[in-house]
């Protein structure tokens, strides 16, 4: 995709893009990759998608295009990793050490694959604000606040929409796993549970 024709205005919208989000971007990627060399490059590919948008000028929420631009930047990095560790044979924990993909037993690997499809199907059913809402939560660990701000609604709706999001996703998980022990609902409910105050 080739980048829009370049005007004063529209460079100057980019400029203060860039100016704007850099430092929360790096922020945003440097939580969820601890260290990686390639937190500047991934900054650098969200503020490339965003200079190929034709209309930068028109976005109506800002905060949550460049957050969402971002969070498909890593999804797509982690894909192209994940297929790069597929062809060495290893596999990279969540705290970025490297493991022996021989370690994880094939029925692990299959139930492991089952729940997740499983949790996508439930995710897919969702209405997508709702199902926003949830993946911020769970899956990008930000606070109802944050994401209240990033939506454009209050603390009070967010909270509503994971609660309804995380009884949807329990139901049909449970519908989908009953009878197997340590399955995705158990996880989904610990991870989206809020401390008490």
């Amino acid at each position: 995709m080739s980048s829009p024709p370049e005007s004063p205005a529209r460079r100057s919208r980019l400029d203060e893009v860039v100016r704007r989000y850099y430092a929360p971007l790096l922020s945003f990627f440097r939580r969820r990759m601890r260290n990686s060399p390639e937190v500047e490059d991934l900054v650098q590919q969200v503020f490339l998608r965003l200079s190929q948008h034709p209309h930068i000028g028109a976005i109506q929420n800002p905060d949550a295009y460049i957050f969402q631009t971002a969070a498909n930047a890593l999804k797509d990095h982690a894909r192209r990793s994940g297929v790069h560790r597929r062809h060495l044979g290893d596999s990279v924990t969540v705290d970025g050490a490297v493991e022996s993909r021989s370690d994880l037993s094939p029925e692990r690997v299959v139930q492991g694959e089952e729940s997740i499809a499983q949790l996508v199907a439930a995710l897919r059913t969702l209405p997508e604000r709702t199902r926003d809402i949830f993946m911020l939560r769970c899956f990008e660990g930000l606070k109802h606040a944050e994401i209240a701000r990033l939506q454009g609604i209050s603390v009070r709706a967010t909270e509503k929409h994971f609660a309804k999001a995380l009884a949807h996703v329990s139901r049909c998980v449970e519908r989908e796993g009953a009878g197997r022990e340590g399955g995705v609902r158990q996880g989904v409910e610990q991870e989206g549970q809020e401390p008490s105050s």
